[in-house]
């Protein structure tokens, strides 16, 4: 519907237009000429048509009579009018996500629930007996005694890891053994020395460190170096001699000690991420190891199952009103088909449609007066909440939609059905005990305003600000004084 105005008290409801601009600071000379000409032209000359037909009176058959009215005061509201439907702030359609017998609906129609309320159940035996094992299982290898072997794992690990170390360091030498780990630890180095530079190539700290890693990682691969010599030449020979002969340990007898220490490593480091992830402490999402695989599938099918067992029981979310159940005891009910519905009434809502002229004129915070169908006697104050973005498309035409949320309702009265349908005026602009004016006593250049006030018998031209209107009246901020005469215009008489 077209925006509208609704005048306080007395004053009569009429159609409304968009809301009028500012005045701009023009000279007051050229405003003068602006306006007479506008009058003169469009509005059939004003005072000065009236005074010259006066003079022209005994020449002719007709005379021209000026319309005037008194400024008054009053009140004004231009509001934009629309329909609504009372809903409800929060509505949730319920469903079980199990499939199986009804065995207890707990509320009906009208109850009031509060959020965390059983509403109904499925015969559950079947999952809760899934859950109980599958909760047992997980239980068994989180208790203190799995935790306690999880404790042992690490210790024997660490053993086989020393014993691992001390052959592989009889096989290749100690000296061996050790430069190659300094090696390994100092090519580590550098590269994250390397990053660092290649964040800021600018840092010279950065850049020192990194020649200060590339220093130690030359160091310790001279350092392999002789250590490898001397043990051809002096830790074979004294280590590896059977009487006169010199056997060397074969490269397959180096291999299996090296892949002996690796296994070693991984096997303690996987007993840490077990003993990590059994009490609370960080493991890294690529942490391997079957005893943490398996924790975590027992953890997986324990969740799988109590979501299955929670399948079966509806729960309300929210605190509200049961607006309908469709499934009784006995009843077969599929996982995901809605059979309960709760609304939150404590705020009631209205999405309110209103004709797309009046965009301008619906905004967020706006107050609205709201008129039930079914209690035509009672206003409601409201505020707007929402309008959307774009124009919603109803029975091809465009309109706008918005919600407003009714204020200062008390839930233990207001109880109207959902859906229940009103009228709503959102109030676009409200002028009280304001100065008041026709809609044809204004008259208007680009952005100027004038009147015709009638002084002594005669028009004169007077500069005006307005603010809002509709057809009908102009609301005056300045210029003009409750109990001025202007003209309306000019009315031919025989």
């Amino acid at each position: 519907m077209a925006t509208s105005t609704k005048p306080d008290g007395a004053s009569e409801k009429s159609r409304g237009i968009p809301l009028m601009s500012k005045l701009s600071k023009l000279p007051k000379k050229v405003v003068w000429t602006i306006f007479i000409f506008i009058v003169l032209v469009l509005a059939g000359g004003g005072g000065y048509f009236y005074y010259r037909s006066q003079t022209l009176a005994s020449d002719t058959a007709s005379t021209a009579e000026m319309q005037t009215s008194v400024a008054r005061r009053g009140d004004l509201v231009i509001y934009a009018s629309g329909t609504g439907t009372l809903i409800s702030e929060s509505e949730t359609d319920l469903s079980f996500h199990a499939s199986g017998e009804v065995t207890d609906v707990l509320v009906k129609v009208g109850d009031k629930v509060d959020a965390g309320v059983l509403l109904a159940k499925l015969d559950e035996t079947d999952a809760q007996i899934a859950y109980t094992q599958a909760n047992r299982t997980y239980l068994e290898l989180t208790s203190p005694s799995a935790i306690a072997a999880a404790q042992q794992s690490i210790a024997d690990a660490t053993a086989s890891l020393d014993d691992a170390r001390s052959h592989l360091a009889y096989v290749i030498s100690p000296d061996v053994l050790r430069w190659e780990e300094k090696v390994s630890d100092a090519e580590t180095a550098v590269a994250n020395a390397q990053t660092e530079v290649n964040k800021s190539p600018l840092d010279s700290t950065a850049k020192q460190a990194l020649e200060d890693a590339q220093s130690d990682l030359e160091t310790a691969k001279s350092m392999l170096a002789k250590a490898q010599a001397l043990y051809y030449s002096y830790y074979v020979p004294k280590y590896f001699r059977d009487g006169t002969e010199v056997s060397a340990p074969s490269d397959a007898e180096v291999l299996s000690a090296r892949a002996d220490m690796e296994l070693a490593k991984a096997t303690l480091q996987e007993a840490q991420y077990l003993y990590a992830a059994l009490t609370g402490g960080d493991v890294p999402e690529d942490a391997t190891g079957s005893g943490l695989t398996e924790l975590e599938q027992a953890r997986l099918d324990m969740e799988s199952a109590k979501a299955a067992l929670d399948g079966t029981r509806i729960i309300s979310p929210i605190s509200g009103t049961v607006m309908s159940i469709d499934i009784s005891v006995g009843d077969s009910a599929s996982s995901g088909t809605t059979v309960i519905t709760v609304a939150d009434l404590s705020q009631p809502y209205l999405e309110v449609y209103l004709d797309e002229s009046d965009w301008s004129n619906v905004q967020v915070g706006y107050e609205t007066e709201v008129t039930f169908d079914i209690l035509p006697d009672q206003i409601f104050k409201g505020v707007v909440t929402q309008v959307d973005p774009g124009l919603y498309s109803s029975n091809n035409t465009s309109v706008v939609r918005a919600l407003v949320q009714l204020n200062e309702v008390d839930e233990s009265t207001f109880n109207l059905p959902l859906g229940t349908t009103a009228s709503v005026d959102v109030i676009a602009g409200r002028a009280s005990n304001a100065v008041l004016v026709p809609i044809e006593a204004i008259h208007q250049a680009g952005d100027q305003y004038a009147v015709f006030v009638v002084e002594n018998g005669t028009p004169v031209l007077r500069v005006v600000q307005v603010g809002i209107q509709d057809l009908l009246y102009a609301e005056i901020t300045s210029g003009l004084e409750a109990g001025d005469v202007v003209t309306t215009g000019i009315t031919e008489t025989q």
